[in-house]
């Protein structure tokens, strides 16, 4: 057995982001469930949902699952939520997975980068002759009903991502959960369309190792190595000392068009939106130019390297229109985006 992929997170750190709680939230509320009520037991508020990369530790994310296991009438809730996660939430890491050559390589991708998304479980991919699999641990011992929520959401979120990017129905072969069956077993049927084991001693997913090489039809080699540098820069500054400027830009890019306002930059690094001022500006910068530069930068990017509208530029860096785009790229640059577009095409630099 070949391993070609491993996450290990640390249960200690701040490295878990809320793309699942929101998701959670969304299927919740059309229940009647209140969202100050899910967060019961976490250090998360609900305004902290309005960034898609909040970390919160390990515990503070499983008080929100068994809240949510508790609070909803729904029958196989994870299975449910995962089956609802496409790779447009998860920003420029979506978009490098979304513009690979293969399947593999998308896996690859998504699996060096998953700290920038802070799954629970412990993860690994690998090959085995013509078999490919899917491996997870608890990196600590959960509770019946937390295990079968996390790994029913994973495998059903892997399931919906690799469909997502295919654009065809991926055939797992077969699935191994260490839990007893559930009452709900039919929706695995539905879902995975394969033979399901329960109370196995593992929690793997097999599937046909040849999908690997599978080419994708989204493949775009400019865009890949635009994100994948994106991403690069955003691994860089977790792992490293950096400024509040530096780290203030990195919330940016990771918020991916929805950014969020002074108020809640402030109280993502725990001060007030008067603190966080005066110390950028003793830094030289302020929270408008960091924004200016992330939304600069991404532009030119997206303009020098894809064939994207300006309608979809202007969407993914947080305009409302492509007119409001293209007067603040005006302001940035002291050019229009087409011309930028255009001089960049013919070999200048602007």
């Amino acid at each position: 057995m070949e391993y070609i992929a491993d996450y290990a997170p640390s249960a200690n750190d701040y490295t878990y982001g809320i793309l699942d709680i929101q998701l959670l939230v969304k299927m919740l509320e059309k229940e009647g469930i209140a969202v100050e009520t899910l967060l019961s037991g976490s250090n998360l508020t609900p305004d902290d949902l309005a960034s898609p990369n909040t970390h919160i530790r390990y515990r503070d994310k499983l008080a929100v699952f068994a809240n949510a296991i508790d609070l909803s009438s729904q029958p196989g809730l994870g299975l449910l939520v995962g089956n609802q996660a496409r790779f447009s939430d998860f920003g420029v890491l979506g978009y490098a997975v979304f513009s690979s050559a293969t399947l593999g390589e998308a896996l690859l991708i998504g699996f060096k980068y998953l700290r920038l998304a802070g799954p629970v479980l412990r993860k690994k991919m690998w090959i085995n002759g013509d078999i490919g699999g899917f491996s997870g641990e608890e990196l600590l011992e959960l509770d019946a009903k937390l295990l079968r929520f996390c790994a029913e959401y994973w495998f059903s979120a892997i399931k919906s991502l690799c469909e997502e990017v295919t654009q065809t129905r991926f055939p797992a072969q077969k699935l191994y959960f260490p839990f007893p069956e559930p009452s709900y077993s039919h929706l695995y049927q539905e879902i995975f369309q394969c033979p399901v084991v329960f109370n196995s001693n593992k929690l793997e997913w097999h599937f046909d190792s040849e999908w690997l090489a599978r080419p994708l039809p989204t493949t775009n080699p400019l865009t890949l190595k635009m994100c994948l540098q994106s991403c690069d820069d955003m691994l860089s500054k977790l792992s490293h000392p950096t400024t509040l400027a530096d780290k203030v830009s990195l919330f940016f890019v990771e918020c991916s068009g929805r950014y969020p306002s002074i108020e809640q930059v402030a109280d993502h690094f725990s001060m007030s939106s008067r603190t966080l001022r005066r110390r950028l500006t003793n830094l030289g910068t302020s929270y408008q130019s960091l924004l200016d530069q992330v939304r600069s930068n991404l532009a030119k990017d997206y303009l020098k390297t894809t064939h994207m509208s300006l309608d979809e530029i202007a969407e993914r860096i947080g305009f409302s229109d492509s007119a409001n785009f293209r007067h603040a790229f005006q302001k940035w640059t002291g050019i229009s985006p087409s011309q930028y577009r255009k001089s960049t095409r013919a070999g200048n630099k602007t």
